[in-house]
């Protein structure tokens, strides 16, 4: 068995049984008392793990709450779920996708095993990409080269650049490369399906760019601009849980309103999303947010009544 299965047995134990020794854990698996002393060692400093030997029970057992590695079987099941979820759509092919999951439940407990097809992710559509774009990023990474795109904006128009990829990232089941573009001599975020052809260049890629963290949506920039928003009714209440950014603030009104502040280069994202409260969300500033969102009201209501 491997370390990986040992030592997940091990934290159940610690968990659920209050403690394990040594004797108990040499048994299970067949090895040595001084393999699984170094086992144990192993979860002390290189995992964290608040582990202590309790002379008078004369076992290990947790000194505290350890909070990274409660629920692992839980944790690993729901991993699982996603993981099948997004085979269904990526094939990677019946070895491969064995394995991964093998070396995912090897460590579940049969008494647990019987329960894995009655656990079902069921998101929404995943964006499959283009694989020869994303095998010529990678490509560009492991290099660190330049590639040359044919690029397709919203508006349908097409443009030629070079980019310097920094990173690609799937945000809401969408692919975009963050990169530096020498066209806007700025960083930019590119839709990975309106890249009509990527070919890997000799130049060199040198931009550094600063990749936040901490603003809304997608598209990336080193200047972010703090918005506020006003949520209402269920609104307020849904909002009340939910992360929008890390640098998000709630404070609540005393009429049972909730007030979001946040971060964002740009409103793109977040108008949709404010109105996807219909009248229960409303933009409180800056003013150029509020006009957006005014401007697309209008063009809704516009379009609406006229069919």
């Amino acid at each position: 068995m491997s370390q990986s299965v040992r030592l997940q047995y091990i934290i159940r134990c610690l968990y659920h049984k209050g403690g394990i020794d040594l004797a108990e854990i040499a048994d299970e698996f067949e090895i040595s008392k001084r393999q699984a002393g170094r086992d144990i060692e192993y979860l002390r400093f290189q995992m964290g793990a608040p582990v202590i030997y309790d002379r008078k029970g004369r076992k290990y057992r947790l000194a505290s709450i350890w909070e990274s590695y409660s629920n692992t079987d839980e944790r690993i099941i729901i991993t699982g779920a996603y993981l099948k979820s997004l085979f269904a759509k990526i094939r990677l092919g019946k070895y491969f996708e064995d394995e991964i999951y093998e070396s995912i439940y090897s460590g579940i407990p049969d008494s647990v095993r019987h329960v894995l097809d009655r656990v079902e992710y069921r998101g929404t559509s995943i964006d499959v990409p283009d694989w020869n774009i994303v095998s010529t990023l990678i490509d560009a990474f492991a290099g660190n080269l330049c590639v040359d795109i044919e690029y397709t904006s919203l508006r349908r128009e097409t443009s030629s650049r070079m980019i310097e990829p920094k990173r690609l990232i799937n945000y809401n089941n969408s692919w975009y490369v963050a990169a530096y573009d020498y066209k806007r001599d700025d960083a930019r975020t590119f839709h990975l399906s309106r890249i009509k052809k990527a070919v890997l260049t000799s130049e060199r890629a040198f931009h550094d760019i600063k990749l936040s963290e901490d603003g809304y949506g997608i598209y990336i920039s080193d200047k972010l601009t703090e918005y506020r928003i006003k949520f209402t009714g269920n609104a307020a209440r849904i909002v009340s849980t939910q992360v929008w950014s890390p640098s998000q603030r709630l404070k609540s009104q005393a009429d049972g309103s909730l007030v979001m502040t946040l971060k964002s280069s740009s409103v793109e994202e977040l108008v949709p999303a404010v109105l996807g409260f219909a009248d229960e969300a409303e933009p409180l500033s800056p003013p150029s947010f509020v006009d957006e969102y005014r401007r697309r009201l209008a063009r809704m209501a516009e379009k609406n009544l006229g069919k």
